[in-house]
């Protein structure tokens, strides 16, 4: 089914549950840790300032339709969240990013590769880093 069409905030709201879920998927493929520490863990790539890294890192790859799918999730409205919002930019990039996440996954399945391509190698490099660097402090304590 073809969601691509619905709003920007619908993209983006189903965006973050797909990449909040990958991330999740590839956590829990890596061990079977107890689940405070696999939450603290997807807590440090699915954070906006993450995202909008993580944006930042594959935007001079994306083709046009990919940037108008990123610049319309930038310019939502921004409601107050009870959560609160730390970095607006930050926040403002995590949705562009979400949208564009829902835009790649919930359409056309050979615009998943996209998704596959540019998403996933950086997803596991930061898993990698940080299982890493939880070894290291491991070690060292």
């Amino acid at each position: 089914m073809d969601l691509r069409g619905r709003s920007i905030r619908t993209l983006a709201w189903l965006g973050d549950a797909e990449f909040e879920r990958e991330v999740r998927l590839r956590l829990a493929q890596r061990g079977d840790y107890p689940t405070d520490r696999l939450h603290a863990m997807k807590a440090r790539i699915v954070c906006a300032e993450a995202q909008a890294e993580l944006l930042a890192a594959i935007e001079p790859e994306l083709d046009d339709d990919e940037a108008g799918v990123v610049r319309r999730g930038r310019n939502v409205n921004l409601k107050a969240s009870g959560r609160g919002v730390r970095d607006v930019r930050a926040y403002r990039a995590a949705t562009g990013l979400e949208a564009l996440v829902a835009y790649w996954c919930f359409g056309d399945p050979a615009v998943r590769g996209r998704f596959e391509a540019l998403v996933v190698p950086r997803l596991e490099a930061a898993i990698d880093a940080i299982l890493a660097s939880q070894a290291a402090a491991r070690r060292s304590s």
